[in-house]
């Protein structure tokens, strides 16, 4: 099951995540993809596990309204921001083995910028726009397909919450 629902933060809701993600505690740094990736190409990203989730939902106001509008899927096992430039490349992967809620977070998308998220199977692809959420299971094997070099913003912003157990 892949569920999509347009608008399910609103415009106000997004830029506050957009401005809680700059805060200098939140500890971006270059990672790769996954640790089993056979592309190796450095990303930004960071994942959030055990206590840092607490920190995270406790302490920043979006996140944790965010959450409050997910804890109905089960425990939270994960949350993973994801910030995609322009020629970066992803392999497919699952998430834990729950559901997977991702929503688009920048407060602007331009259609020419292409990206989106890929599903293996079924095979379809899900484009951003601010405040999307795609619900899916974790087992669904699916990647992030990064914009093009026509984008002008600092990239693709996006969060995972993940459900269940890993």
């Amino acid at each position: 099951m892949i569920e999509t629902i347009d608008n399910y933060l609103n415009e106000t809701e997004i830029n506050n995540f957009y401005d809680c993600l700059k805060h200098p505690s939140i500890p971006w740094f270059i990672g790769p993809d996954h640790s089993d990736s056979t592309i190796k190409n450095k990303s930004f990203v960071k994942g959030f596990v055990g206590r840092e989730i607490d920190f995270l939902v406790n302490d920043f106001k979006p996140v944790g309204d965010l959450y409050k509008k997910l804890n109905h899927l089960g425990p939270l096992v994960k949350i993973h921001f994801n910030l995609v430039k322009p020629g970066d490349k992803f392999d497919f992967h699952t998430d834990a083995k729950g559901m997977s809620v991702l929503v688009y977070l920048n407060p602007v998308w331009k259609t020419w910028w292409g990206s989106g998220t890929q599903f293996r199977n079924p095979n379809k692809v899900v484009k951003p726009k601010p405040g999307r959420a795609i619900f899916f299971s974790g087992q669904i094997e699916h990647r992030c397909i990064a914009p093009n070099l026509l984008m002008n913003d600092f990239g693709r912003l996006s969060v995972v919450y993940q459900f269940g157990k890993n």
